[in-house]
């Protein structure tokens, strides 16, 4: 899992879950002209001229992905850290930690 954090308006740009380097994977985000590999390129607005921190987190191999990734969307709306219409399972044990460290990561800038 990895979050995009805009350092200056103290805003979570996007969530995403890979199973690549998530270094690759923010290269990619901001590369690649194909908006299904550079999704930070195609969704964020003046993406060439913000400053992000990038957040992985590691997702232990028996949880899909997606299902996390859906977790903590929920689990940063709730909060009102980010806003999102998705829905579904809460797994607190896994994104609690996540949020934590965005959070700070959010009051630190």
């Amino acid at each position: 899992m990895y979050v995009w954090v805009d350092v200056d308006e103290r805003a979570i740009v996007y969530v995403g879950g890979t199973g690549f380097d998530p270094e690759l994977r923010a290269h990619l985000h901001v590369t690649s002209e194909d908006p299904d590999h550079g999704r930070v390129r195609a969704t964020v607005p003046h993406h060439d001229e913000r400053r992000f921190d990038v957040l992985a987190f590691p997702v232990p191999d028996h949880v899909e992905r997606a299902k996390a990734k859906e977790a903590l969307l929920a689990a940063l709306s709730v909060r009102g850290l980010f806003v999102s219409d998705v829905g579904g399972t809460d797994l607190p044990n896994l994104t609690a930690p996540m949020v934590s460290a965005i959070e700070q990561r959010l009051r630190s800038t």
